[in-house]
């Protein structure tokens, strides 16, 4: 996906506010994408990868069960 001006703002607000740098960042770039799109949910097998953001509720699938 393109960066667009809206993923950009998110991204470099998620990495300054956590002080997020490297591989992890790539995580973060998803995070600042579901912020930029309005989703609101992840379902994912990691969600320690992922930082806590308000807007963004993160689903491990054992949670679902």
């Amino acid at each position: 996906m393109k960066e667009t001006p809206d993923i950009f703002r998110f991204r470099f607000s998620l990495v300054t506010t956590h002080k997020i740098s490297g591989k992890r960042t790539h995580d973060l770039r998803i995070q600042a994408v579901m912020l930029a799109y309005n989703i609101s949910h992840i379902l994912t097998l990691n969600p320690k990868d992922f930082v806590p953001v308000e807007e963004i509720t993160i689903i491990h699938p054992n949670s679902i069960i």
